[in-house]
Parts: C-alpha cells; sequence; structure tokens
C-alpha cells in the first residue's frame, strides 16, 4: 500500500523535471505565455495625406504595474530604428526629426497612440510600439501609407532626358517625388455623361462612391491607362478637359495625342459631364 502511493508522488514530481530537462536538452524553452498587454490592431496599413493628421493606434488591453512606451521608426530594411518618444508614466520625452509633430493621445489611461501633425512625404514607412516593463517587452509594428496623385512631369527639356537621380531632384523641385510600381496604376478615372454644372458633376462622383477628378488624375489616366475620350468633362480645378490617346477628325484637333483643355468655364454653366476618381 506504501509503495502504491509513494509512486504516483514519484511520478508527479519526476515528470515536470523530465520535461524541464527535455526541453533545455534540445535548446527549446519551455512553454510560458506570459501576458499580452498590448491590443493587435485593427489594420496594420494606416493610410494619411500629406499635410494631414494621423493617429497611429497602440493600445494596452490591460497594464503592467510599471511600464514604458516607446515609439520609433523602422528603417527600410529593419537596420536601424530611429526613436521618436519614450514615455513613463505621464512624462513624455521626443527625439529624433519628427520634434513637436509626434506626440501621444492619450485618450484615456490605456491610451499609448500615436499622433503625428502635417504629415511629410518622408513620415512613410513602418512604425514600432513597444511596451518596456523591464520582465516580458511587447511591439506591435504599423505601416503609414501616404495617399496622392501620380501625375507625369515633362521638362522644358522634353522628355526621356533625366537618369534616376536628375528624375529624383525633379520630383522634389515640384513637391512630390517618384513614383512606385503600383502607384502609376492604382487610380481610377472614369467619366459620367450629362449637362452638368460644377457642384452637380461633385455629386454624381459622390453617388458613385468617387470624387471629381484632379488634373493630374486625368493626365495620369491618360498617360498610363489610355484613357480615350472625345468628351469633355469637369475636373476639380473647374476646368475642362478631355483624353486623347488615339487623335482623330473632329476629336482634339491636333495630331498628336494628349489632354485637351477647355479652359475654365463658368462653373454654373451645364454643359459639360465630369470626370471621376476613385481609389481602387
Amino acid at each position: 500500500m506504501l509503495n502504491q502511493l509513494i509512486l504516483p508522488v514519484l511520478w508527479s514530481i519526476l515528470f515536470p523535471l523530465g520535461v524541464a530537462i527535455y526541453h533545455k536538452g534540445t535548446g527549446n524553452p519551455a512553454p510560458h505565455p506570459g501576458p499580452h498587454y498590448l491590443l493587435p490592431p485593427i489594420h496594420e496599413v494606416i493610410h494619411s495625406r500629406r499635410g494631414a493628421t494621423v493617429t497611429l493606434p497602440c493600445v494596452l488591453g490591460t497594464p503592467p504595474p510599471s511600464y514604458k512606451v516607446r515609439w520609433s521608426k523602422v528603417e527600410p530594411g529593419e537596420l536601424r530604428e530611429t526613436l521618436i518618444l519614450i514615455t513613463n508614466g505621464h512624462h513624455t520625452r521626443g527625439y529624433g526629426p519628427l520634434g513637436d509633430r509626434a506626440r501621444m493621445r492619450r485618450g484615456h489611461r490605456l491610451d499609448a497612440s500615436l499622433v503625428i501633425t502635417s504629415v511629410a512625404l518622408e513620415d512613410e514607412g513602418r512604425y514600432r510600439c513597444e511596451l518596456i516593463n523591464g520582465l516580458e517587452d511587447e511591439s506591435l509594428a504599423l505601416t503609414l501609407r501616404l495617399e496622392g496623385v501620380v501625375f507625369p512631369y515633362q521638362p522644358s527639356q522634353g522628355r526621356y532626358q533625366f537618369n534616376y537621380y536628375e528624375a529624383k531632384k525633379a520630383c522634389a523641385e515640384q513637391d512630390g517625388r517618384l513614383a512606385t510600381y503600383p502607384q502609376l496604376y492604382q487610380g481610377h478615372v472614369f467619366f459620367v455623361p450629362g449637362s452638368l454644372t460644377l457642384a452637380e458633376a461633385s455629386g454624381a462622383c459622390a453617388r458613385r462612391g468617387a470624387v471629381v477628378a484632379k488634373v493630374g488624375h486625368l493626365y495620369a489616366a491618360w498617360k498610363f491607362s489610355g484613357l480615350d475620350r472625345c468628351d469633355g468633362g469637369w475636373l476639380a480645378d473647374g476646368s475642362v478637359r478631355f483624353p486623347i490617346t488615339t487623335p482623330r477628325p473632329r476629336c482634339g484637333g491636333l495630331p498628336d495625342p494628349g489632354v485637351r483643355s477647355f479652359g475654365f468655364p463658368s462653373p454654373e454653366q451645364p454643359a459639360y459631364g465630369t470626370y471621376c476618381y476613385a481609389e481602387t
């Protein structure tokens, strides 16, 4: 009877020890779930526009007894991180080029979200929110992606005159940057026929989940998607234009392809359709 009691007790002692030794021998740490303080973000990619204010969410489900929050920007290739700010309790210290444009939102006591004002082109990229409590640090990564208008730029010297560095410099001088391959093909422009005023054009696009196209939208659709129409349409700047890919009689009046303009008619003149822009 004594032996029957001793064996289960010994097994209950030796079996956990054996598991621990096995993990140590194989180089794998024993499973330890630990607490997960940071809530996973609903969206890992945050979209914004240049000059806007954007919030990168980082929220705690439950706080550890004491902790710091560290925000940094992950440089391309993830070889280096640039510190943005670090907070300890109610005190926050900012670092790096973002300066006063970055702050903690603090919407509630578990809110560690980062707010960036006056978003600039160089702000695009990956960001990391790190919870540091001295025992089990956690982090999450978010990507800030800027949206804008893709447009072709042609210098006075003519087309195809730039090498890469000259093209990059020219874009910077136009308050822009070189487009990536996906950006060239993300703009969708379509025509809505009718006899519309500019205000009616805006409503017609809105009913289709779009906005009145900008000049750059129309140029990109003509240049990269081959948009070809003889119909004049309102654009967001109040001009009326139409894209011609294949010139033909009574359709543009010129032998070369391009975006033709009717100038800037009275916005109250109900005589044109509209070109709308919707993000794909």
